[in-house]
């Protein structure tokens, strides 16, 4: 039988696919590395060329939607596969991966001299797709709980909302070294695998690599793309996959929009006849005597509203809200404005009361036993009274 040169091994749309998660990847890593370690002076220049922690925050944002519409499109290709085309489910891990990979640590401790003949996919790039499945849950939940602080902490207790921030930087930090160490190593280094550029790879590196998908291959029987049962089968698929797109499609949009900014007419009061004190000057705040007090105590009501009110309110308040955010009240500096809450709870790293003050052209800047007041304060978790 001839065989041909060269074996198809990821198609055009497999591989615009990759690129695009490549794409938010990538642009997940730069934008949200430096939020995780704001101390670092890297960080900080980063986020300066990029323009600001507002416009990092919005790009990390949109490649955060970017990941999970292709989560979408990937659940919906894969059924596609499965059900429609009826292929192998080539990615779901087996006893033939667990002998293989016995049989290549036996192999690279020189106790056997042949490796593991391996399927379309081998064990170690499973190993890979399940951590990145794995990975993707978890910055999805944990993303959901830093982009929706306050909804998140209606439903479940406060204290999840800084434990989903170390959990998502974690997270990426792990990923971020994955990525350079092992992927980067297998498919660069290792042996180049140009079938994501090309989308094919070479008859023998498929002898090499591959050698029981060639096999499987000469044993797969499919139907044509116009006989009657193929077309029904498709059918059924976009009806089904209809639905359910719509409803992943929801769950995005709810997790975009569950919070509200403060011009919200369901937020804001009515405001006639409610009289608004904006003080004129900043008003100067007395300095404790000593950092070492700060750690517990602090409440909004007593001094940290006040704090913000007479550095931050005459441009922050619910008559002149710049930036859509209201810092004279403690619900407005949770709700936030239109780069997200002011105050998250347990996390005063990525809290942007504290963020913005690494800013030297923000105006209204504290002192930094100010900052440090309010950073303890913060990290207690923000109690209001």
């Amino acid at each position: 039988m001839n065989r041909p040169n060269r074996y198809l091994r990821f198609s055009l749309p497999r591989r615009i696919e990759h690129w695009l998660q490549t794409a938010s990847f990538t642009l997940l890593a730069i934008t949200g590395l430096p939020q995780r370690y704001m101390d670092s002076q890297i960080s900080q220049s980063l986020i300066t060329w990029l323009g600001g922690i507002e416009t990092v925050r919005i790009i990390h944002r949109i490649s955060a939607v970017l990941l999970m519409l292709l989560v979408v499109y990937h659940l919906g290709a894969a059924i596609y596969h499965w059900v429609v085309d009826r292929g192998r489910l080539t990615m779901l891990p087996s006893l033939v991966d667990l002998r293989a990979g016995w049989q290549t640590l036996r192999h690279n401790l020189g106790m056997i001299k042949e490796k593991p003949k391996q399927g379309f996919y081998t064990f170690e790039e499973k190993a890979e797709y399940w951590g990145l499945v794995w990975g993707t849950i978890i910055m999805i939940l944990t993303g959901f709980f830093l982009w929706n602080p306050i909804t998140a902490a209606r439903f479940l207790p406060g204290e999840w909302i800084p434990a989903a921030k170390a959990a998502h930087g974690g997270e990426a930090l792990l990923a971020v070294l994955f990525i350079l160490t092992w992927h980067f190593y297998h498919v660069l280094i290792r042996h180049y695998n140009p079938s994501m550029f090309t989308g094919y790879l070479s008859r023998k590196d498929m002898e090499k690599f591959h050698p029981l998908a060639i096999e499987q291959e000469a044993s797969k029987v499919s139907l044509p793309k116009n006989h009657p049962a193929y077309q029904r089968r498709r059918r059924v698929f976009f009806i089904a996959y209809g639905i359910l797109a719509t409803v992943m499609l929801g769950i995005i949009y709810l997790f975009v929009a569950a919070e509200q900014t403060a011009q919200s007419p369901e937020i804001i009061p009515d405001l006639q006849g409610i009289e608004i004190f904006s003080p004129l000057t900043p008003t100067p705040f007395p300095e404790a005597a000593s950092p070492l007090a700060v750690y517990q105590g602090e409440t909004w009501d007593e001094p940290i509203g006040e704090m913000h009110a007479s550095r931050c309110g005459d441009c922050h308040n619910i008559q002149n809200a710049q930036s859509n955010l209201d810092l004279t009240s403690y619900q407005g500096a949770l709700r936030g404005g239109d780069s997200g809450p002011a105050i998250i709870p347990g996390a005063s790293g990525v809290s942007l009361s504290i963020v913005w003050q690494t800013g030297h052209d923000h105006p209204g800047v504290w002192s930094p036993l100010e900052i440090a007041v309010i950073r303890a304060w913060i990290d207690n978790n923000a109690p209001e009274n």
